[in-house]
């Protein structure tokens, strides 16, 4: 079937679509070629009779070809129509119709096995299998390949024909009826392989002849790939070149640059463009940059006939250009002419740049002996690198040379090198002067002292601003003064001046060792037999001793005054030890007996030993943990690592309950003050080693020991000898034993009432 509608392919393979079938949303999908499907709608879920969609697709991907496509049906002449159709799915994606057939009760579908080649039938009605075969062997066409039940050829039919080669893909839709309450074959369909009968590449191109200034074009697809007459237009920057697939042009600058071709038959639209340029083939080479005087060779290829022309009109009748001292007249625009072998002509550029560095502009100082030697250029940013070579030839790794001396001097050598690599050298000679020498004389007095220089004609510049050969200081010190010489040499001088003559003395400081120690500063005169006097507050008081004790920490500006007057004054710093220290954050502590004590002190500094008081709770911790029995006084001693001392403690109390008893009873069994005996909160571990009750004439009605505290069931129930006494007054004595042994004794009287 020929294309009506046409589709187009854009440079890279873009196609427009023209024509477009949309595609059924739930079909059942028949997954391979090659393969016989039997009723494949029995996958549908319907469970009524009704139509269902079968759907085989496929893309290629072997590019653009001519394919041939066979699908066999067998409807079975059922009495609903079935229909098969075959569709390309062009560059865009859109389906478009190649043929199609159908069969059973409908307008147009076919009787008997029919057969439809490329959207025309070719024959229909056919009722027997050795006829059928005969039609498709005189189509060159594969054998049926539903073998199966072919009795009658009703509803039998094959659908082929070509794919349109600018097709990626295709695609094969059936609507079947099916009946799910049949279990009798009502559908059948063998999709045949796509078979590629040729590539159809298109072919195309530009030939440019030099000798008759003509450009031909050409474009061509296999004919066998065509649907329809071909058509071909090729456009440039003019507009439309050509209508033909192949066409000559005049080789004029107008017909140069980039052409469009569109080639077309009635299904595809193929476009894609060329540049056309004339070609060239003289090569003179990349442009060559050289230094000064250097010797460059410039060497054309490409074609024959060679020869140079200098910008300017020089001609070299040859292909090489030797120049042995490059100079700044030779640089330039060198062109070379070349001729093919059509006799055509091309030309090529080359530029000759030659480079010549600047003068170094040398800076140098002429030192003194002794000073340095400072080696510069003033233009050194028009060169990349800077070369010093001192008069033996070595090479200097600075540019500065220190204590410039006698053997140093002579001719240096700096050789620059600029942006281009090119070199250049000079030389400069550097002499040196003995730096000036002087002598000097120092005074001292009690209070100044004073500096002369020799000789009196040179210039002294001291640090402190003053200028000349004399210097005198109140205060001693390294003083700086430049010596300058008439010749211009300098040098720097170093003197000491020693501070105005006093009384020459040392100082021993002791130092506190421990928090709560004393510093102690002691004034040694090396002339001990010199009267002098002692002062540690600047003098605002003074001692006779030079021994000062019971220092607290702080500053102290110690003074000396001998008989001459002179003072010599010191600072001195007691410094403050390293504090340490322990606390257990306890005064006063009450308790129980037997009751737990944990103690955790808090030290500060560098604590070396712990020591518990008394040594019973000692665990040489700073921790301790014990039963508290006794009073007692509570104390740890702890020692840092330079055996300094610090202590804390306490009073431990130990305080014994109170012990209750009472002062009347009634044991007449109403469960209330029946029994007497002794009470207490039993804070203390106490019991009652012996409760004894006597009468008036010191008789003794009742005794028990060791029982606890509080229970009224061991109590004195006011019976003697089983039978109740009389009530009264009654004497008794106890004795309580506490938790720390400790004994307390309860005497009394007690009011018996019935």
């Amino acid at each position: 079937m020929g294309c009506r509608n046409r589709f187009f392919l854009f440079s890279s393979l873009l196609f427009l679509c023209l024509s477009s079938q949309s595609i059924a949303q739930s079909p059942i999908i028949l997954p391979d070629c090659g393969v016989s499907y039997i009723d494949p709608q029995d996958g549908s879920p319907n469970t009524m009779p009704g139509l269902d969609t079968l759907v085989y697709q496929e893309y290629f991907s072997d590019g653009q070809a001519l394919r041939r496509y066979f699908i066999d049906i067998n409807a079975f002449g059922g009495l609903q129509a079935d229909r098969a159709k075959v569709y390309a799915i062009m560059p865009d994606s859109s389906l478009k119709l190649m043929g199609g057939m159908a069969f059973g009760n409908c307008v147009g579908c076919l009787d008997g096995f029919a057969l439809v080649d490329d959207n025309v039938l070719a024959v229909q009605g056919v009722s027997d299998v050795n006829t059928m075969n005969m039609w498709l062997a005189s189509y060159n066409q594969p054998a049926f390949a539903l073998t199966g039940n072919l009795q009658t050829l009703t509803g039998v039919g094959r659908l082929s024909g070509k794919l349109p080669f600018c097709a990626i893909g295709w695609r094969v839709e059936y609507s079947v009826f099916s009946d799910p309450n049949t279990s009798s074959t009502e559908f059948s369909t063998h999709i045949l392989c796509i078979q590629t009968q040729s590539m159809c590449p298109l072919t195309f191109g530009i030939d440019i002849n030099c000798q008759n200034d003509s450009l031909y074009l050409f474009a061509n697809v296999p004919a066998n790939c065509l649907m329809g007459p071909a058509q071909a237009q090729w456009s440039n920057a003019g507009g439309v070149a050509a209508t033909t697939a192949n066409a000559a042009l005049p080789l004029t600058p107008a017909n140069l640059g980039l052409y469009y071709l569109t080639f077309s038959d009635d299904c595809c639209i193929l476009q894609d463009s060329v540049w056309v340029q004339n070609p060239d083939f003289a090569e003179a080479g990349p442009d060559v940059s050289v230094c000064n005087q250097e010797s460059v060779t410039l060497a054309g290829s490409g074609g024959a006939g060679h020869f140079w022309e200098k910008a300017g009109g020089a001609v070299i009748n040859d292909s090489l250009v030797t120049i042995p001292a490059a100079q700044a007249t030779d640089a330039g625009l060198y062109i070379l002419h070349a001729f093919n072998a059509e006799g055509c002509e091309d030309t090529d550029t080359l530029l000759l740049e030659v480079h010549t560095p600047p003068l170094l502009d040398i800076a140098v100082n002429t030192p003194c002996l002794g000073d340095t030697l400072f080696l510069g250029v003033n233009n050194d940013t028009a060169f990349v690198s800077l070369k010093w070579q001192d008069p033996q030839g070595n090479v200097l790794g600075q540019t500065f040379i220190p204590d410039f001396q006698t053997g140093q001097i002579g001719t240096y050598t700096v050789t620059g090198t600029d942006p281009f690599g090119c070199a250049i050298q000079q030389e400069v000679m550097i002499n040196g002067s003995e730096p000036p020498e002087v002598e000097y004389l120092i005074e001292e007095s009690c209070d100044s002292s004073r500096i002369y220089i020799y000789p009196p004609d040179y210039q002294y510049n001291w640090e402190t601003g003053l200028a000349g050969p004399v210097f005198a200081t109140a205060t001693g010190g390294t003083f700086a003064v430049t010596v300058t010489d008439p010749l211009g040499c300098s040098s720097v001088l170093q003197i000491e001046a020693p501070l105005p003559e006093g009384p020459e003395i040392s100082l021993e400081v002791e130092q506190p060792f421990c928090p709560g120690d004393y510093g102690e500063i002691t004034i040694v005169a090396e002339n001990p037999d010199r009267p002098m006097i002692f002062s540690i507050d600047g003098g605002q008081t003074y001692s006779l001793s030079p021994h000062f004790d019971k220092l607290s920490y702080g500053t102290y500006n110690v003074a000396v005054l001998d008989d001459l007057g002179c003072l010599q004054q010191f600072e001195v710093i007691i410094e403050t030890p390293d504090t340490m220290g322990v606390s257990l954050g306890i005064d006063y502590l009450e308790m129980r007996p037997n009751t737990p004590v944990s103690l955790q002190a808090q030290t500060v500094g560098q604590i070396q030993v712990y020591q518990w008081l008394p040594e019973a709770i000692n665990t040489g911790t700073a921790t301790t943990d014990f039963i508290a029995t006794n009073s007692m006084d509570v104390r740890i001693i702890v020692e840092d690592n330079k055996g300094c001392l610090a202590s804390d403690g306490f009073h431990l109390e130990i305080v014994l309950g109170d012990i209750y008893a009472p002062n009347a009873f009634s044991p007449n069994s109403d469960g209330i003050n029946d029994r007497f005996t002794f009470y207490s909160d039993n804070g203390s571990g106490e019991i009652i080693t012996a409760l004894r009750i006597f009468d008036r004439w010191g008789d003794l009605l009742f005794e028990a020991k060791d029982i606890a505290m509080n229970d009224e069931t061991r109590g004195w129930d006011g019976q003697f000898r089983g039978k109740p006494v009389n009530p009264g007054i009654y004497a008794y004595h106890g004795i309580i034993r506490f938790g720390n042994g400790a004994l307390r004794h309860l005497k009394g009287d007690v009011l018996l009432i019935r």
